[in-house]
């Protein structure tokens, strides 16, 4: 199974996100074979999650309706693991939040928490971009204590990593993306799933991307250093042209797609890669 994670960032309003939504279901329907393996995680502005979990919502109960009609049943002939297997686990593509505040709640003006995010049904959440990293002065520490929030509200975090440019041009790129593998991720955790996006901070937004040597390197050096099993996905200028021989580099699990992922078919052409 390969993760396909799109981060919209902060993009999109409601028509948009409805229309991205409506291309989306028409474009699984005609490549539901070569896409029923393949998770898929839409992760949007806070502001639109709950809107989208509604729409998903109710393809899944059309879902459910069809189902009954088969087995000759009635809906409230299903449990609650039959219906949330089919409502929420089924979902053709998953949810999840941007990021979270490490307090379930309190006086934290624009912040959204975990628990919050987990109520409007997303399964994942996004913590340690580097944007957080750089423009709101994210610390390991505090990454760390987001993903505590996180797991204990049974959401899967998409911890971020990957060095900057100077590291990169020092050789010193394996030793910048420890410290931060060590520093944000607790030692005593379980996780559910234990997923890792490595995004070169020096490739984002600029259309170059390491060589399939160069992301193996540090996709190899995450799973050793991490040493869990674990999916590691690669983030950075990704594209449906890319996309394919990314995917073929040794250790890549999955893509976390930024400003492609705003156009669908862009999105689902990542997703067949």
């Amino acid at each position: 199974m390969k993760i396909i994670a799109a981060n919209w960032k902060m993009n999109h309003d409601f028509d948009e996100a409805d229309t991205w939504l409506d291309s989306f279901f028409h474009h699984y329907s005609a490549k539901y074979e070569q896409l029923k393996d393949v998770e898929m995680v839409l992760c949007s502005p806070s502001i639109l999650l709950d809107y989208l979990d509604s729409e998903l919502m109710e393809d899944g109960f059309q879902l459910l309706e069809k189902m009954a009609q088969k087995d000759g049943r009635k809906i409230e002939d299903f449990s609650a693991e039959e219906l949330n297997e089919v409502i929420v686990n089924a979902r053709p593509i998953k949810l999840g939040g941007q990021d979270c505040h490490f307090e379930k709640s309190g006086s934290f003006t624009g912040d959204i928490s975990a628990s919050m995010l987990k109520k409007v049904g997303c399964q994942y959440v996004i913590l340690g971009h580097s944007e957080r990293r750089a423009k709101h002065f994210e610390s390991d520490e505090i990454v760390a204590k987001k993903i505590r929030a996180a797991l204990a509200e049974e959401l899967i975090p998409i911890i971020c990593v990957g060095e900057n440019k100077e590291s990169r041009d020092s050789g010193e790129h394996l030793e910048f993306v420890r410290k931060q593998l060590l520093g944000s991720i607790p030692q005593d955790l379980k996780f559910i799933k234990l997923v890792i996006a490595y995004e070169p901070i020096w490739s984002i937004g600029t259309g170059a991307i390491p060589t399939m040597g160069q992301i193996s390197e540090m996709m190899d050096f995450i799973k050793r250093t991490v040493e869990t099993e674990s999916f590691t996905l690669y983030g950075g200028s990704v594209t449906s042209q890319n996309s394919a021989e990314i995917l073929s580099a040794t250790g890549v699990d999955g893509l976390l797609v930024g400003k492609a992922s705003l156009d669908v078919e862009e999105f689902v052409k990542i997703s067949l890669s």
